[in-house]
């Protein structure tokens, strides 16, 4: 019973994180205040992501190391393998559109970099990081144990110096040098081989025996954290130069205790978790920017302009068309099933 609390808890939060990631692509307070909007969705939202890799490393990892066996990790890195091809089978219509209108050349190498690192869409590069990240993270618990740990700090580390901190790391010529040559391979370095294995790792370490704090502990030191995160962020925007602003110091720490809190604390509403309940934050993750692409198309049709300056009224657009996609998608996958399973019943 407990476990199944704490399941609901995560259930919670993952729509709150869909949420979080919807508004770090359509800024929902830029025609209200820029800072606002820079608070909300270049730190307060980068939240999101780390969340669900870490649900991901509490569940698959946890029980991958429990078993011994690299068994249950491949079954999952197929499953997102085919969802990853799915998905960009998708938006492929919308990159095909892209590459006519441009003149920039396609290369091996720029497939290998979106395919791999950068994501074949946007929003795609969750889905290699967690796969490149999972192998890495087993490996190093294989390998060297508690020792895990360490090494995925080390390479979060690496990666902090090329996104949020890069303005720090330009400074010092040969860092400058090694970073460009970096970049070379992959866009940016929030991705499965610098970003994905400590929050995974941390994931596991939230199943495997995390320190029990209170509710009312875990919750305040992540408001502490996160309130000193906003300044870390504030702080690099206004006074460096910033590559990219997905990695802070602080972000892992805050993660800690944000998950501690779920997974420690009250559900956060008493709902009936039904099918599209546990699968709609992820439908509406991976639907919400075709989403943006419908909604920008409709207002170029209609010249009704004020849905895109005005921000709040965007975002609240992409989030109900989103919210009815996933729900069509899930109704139609739902119906399909029970055609096939009364065929083979027959």
């Amino acid at each position: 019973m407990q476990q199944n609390a704490r399941i609901g808890k995560l259930d919670d939060f993952k729509w709150i994180a869909a949420l979080l990631v919807a508004a770090i692509h359509t800024s929902p307070l830029e025609s209200v205040n820029v800072t606002a909007d820079f608070i909300l969705t270049r730190v307060l939202a980068r939240v999101a992501v780390p969340f669900f890799m870490m649900v991901t490393g509490y569940f698959v990892l946890y029980a991958a190391v429990a078993e011994g066996s690299f068994q249950r990790i491949w079954h999952s890195l197929k499953k997102i393998g085919f969802l990853y091809l799915a998905v960009t089978l998708l938006y492929l219509p919308v990159q095909g559109y892209k590459l006519l209108g441009s003149e920039a050349e396609i290369s091996v190498g720029a497939l290998c970099r979106a395919l791999f690192f950068d994501g074949t869409y946007y929003h795609l590069w969750y889905l290699p990081a967690v796969m490149i990240g999972l192998p890495i993270c087993w490996a190093l618990l294989r390998l060297i144990g508690q020792y895990a740990y360490a090494a995925a700090v080390v390479l979060y580390a690496i990666g902090l110096l090329g996104d949020s901190y890069y303005g720090l790391a330009c400074r010092i010529p040969l860092l400058k040098q090694v970073y460009e040559s970096m970049f070379g391979i992959f866009s940016q370095t929030r991705n499965g081989l610098f970003f994905a294995p400590l929050f995974l790792l941390l994931g596991y370490r939230a199943a495997s025996g995390r320190k029990e704090r209170s509710v009312k502990q875990s919750r305040y030191s992540f408001v502490l954290y996160l309130l000193l995160m906003c300044a870390e962020g504030l702080l690099l925007h206004l006074y460096t130069e910033q590559e990219h602003n997905s990695m802070y110091l602080l972000l892992p720490v805050c993660m800690i205790f944000l998950f501690d809190a779920l997974l420690a604390g009250a559900t956060v509403w008493d709902v009936r978790r039904g099918t599209f309940y546990k699968t709609g934050p992820m439908l509406f993750y991976f639907l919400h920017p075709f989403m943006i692409l419908i909604i920008r198309a409709f207002v170029k049709l209609t010249k009704l302009n004020f849905i895109l300056e005005v921000s709040p009224i965007y975002y609240l657009a992409v989030v109900v068309g989103s919210l009815c996609a996933a729900y069509l998608c899930l109704t139609v996958f739902q119906c399909a099933r029970r055609i096939r399973k009364g065929r083979k019943d027959k």
